[in-house]
């Protein structure tokens, strides 16, 4: 005997709805249908999936971790299921995107908004995450785009890189450090600082530049998105350092933009995976984001 898709249907059905009854009625059949298929089930996975006590199922701890995979199955099932009905709605071209938080809050809400007024069939999928997960998922063609730090463990992908200067110094209006128009390592010495998690790799840059100068900051939070970082600038719980896009973008929010004396320069890789070679709606989509990148480097030379 092996697990057959319908195994994992009722079990699927059961630990979603809650109980055998419940799960035939969703999957139209019997409730001892059910309990047959999850006692198959079991008897060929070796282990209790349930706790039967009178009527009621408990699922075991075995149960639980099972059911994490099945859901991620189903996840791709239903995903097959929006793209039939997006082929039978005939927006049937699909663009998926990979990038990092920063640019689904500040860059993408305007390029998607252009791109579509273009491409009113398109359809977009747009998933952000840290630098790692969208290198790896752009390695494995999980994405058909991706916009991110440029990164050298994707040299073989094609890509576009866009210098958008560096990287920007961020403080709340009325500070101190107002007062200059360019900021220098020393000037942080004592100051409460917005820091971003230990994981990030910027962070790490960012601690080295300043240890480098021997200047002592003072953690006062730590945050894992630069727009998080703006906002806890902007209530005056300290100063930072930030990706010129993050920083163009929560400019109104009582936050003061200045550039720091030490060069840490920032470019962004549009990368395109093998998925999306020969699309002419990936190339624009791109060209999209370029025209966005460039326009928003344009704006940043204005104000600082």
């Amino acid at each position: 005997m092996t697990i057959s898709l319908r195994h994992v249907e009722v079990f699927h059905a059961v630990m979603s709805s809650g109980g055998a009854t419940q799960a035939a009625t969703l999957l139209r059949t019997s409730q001892p249908t059910v309990s047959r298929e999850l006692k198959d089930l079991e008897r060929y996975l070796g282990f209790p999936l349930f706790i039967r006590k009178g009527r009621h199922l408990h699922p075991t701890e075995a149960a639980l971790s099972l059911h994490t995979e099945v859901r991620r199955s189903f996840v791709g099932l239903e995903e097959i299921t929006r793209t039939a009905e997006a082929i039978r709605a005939n927006a049937s071209a699909h663009i998926n995107l990979g990038c990092l938080p920063a640019y689904s809050t500040t860059l993408l809400p305007e390029v998607c908004r252009d791109f579509l007024r273009a491409h009113p069939s398109i359809r977009l999928s747009i998933h952000s995450f840290e630098q790692a997960v969208i290198v790896n998922g752009l390695s494995t063609q999980h994405y058909d785009l991706g916009i991110i730090e440029v990164d050298p463990r994707l040299e073989g992908l094609t890509a576009l890189t866009i210098d958008m200067g560096e990287e920007l110094c961020i403080i709340p209006k009325g500070h101190p450090l107002a007062k200059k128009s360019v900021l220098a390592p020393g000037d942080f010495e004592g100051a409460d600082f917005i820091y971003f998690s230990a994981e990030d790799s910027f962070r790490r840059n960012l601690d080295n530049v300043f240890q480098e100068h021997g200047v002592t900051r003072r953690l006062r939070v730590e945050a894992t998105t630069a727009t998080s970082v703006c906002s806890l600038v902007a209530q005056g719980l300290g100063v930072s350092i930030i990706n010129p896009i993050s920083a163009l973008h929560c400019r109104d929010k009582e936050i003061e933009l200045r550039r720091l004396s030490v060069s840490i320069p920032y470019t962004v890789g549009l990368y395109r995976t093998a998925s999306a070679n020969g699309s002419d709606l990936s190339s624009q989509f791109l060209d999209f984001c370029a025209t966005a990148l460039h326009g928003i480097k344009d704006e940043i030379g204005k104000i600082v």
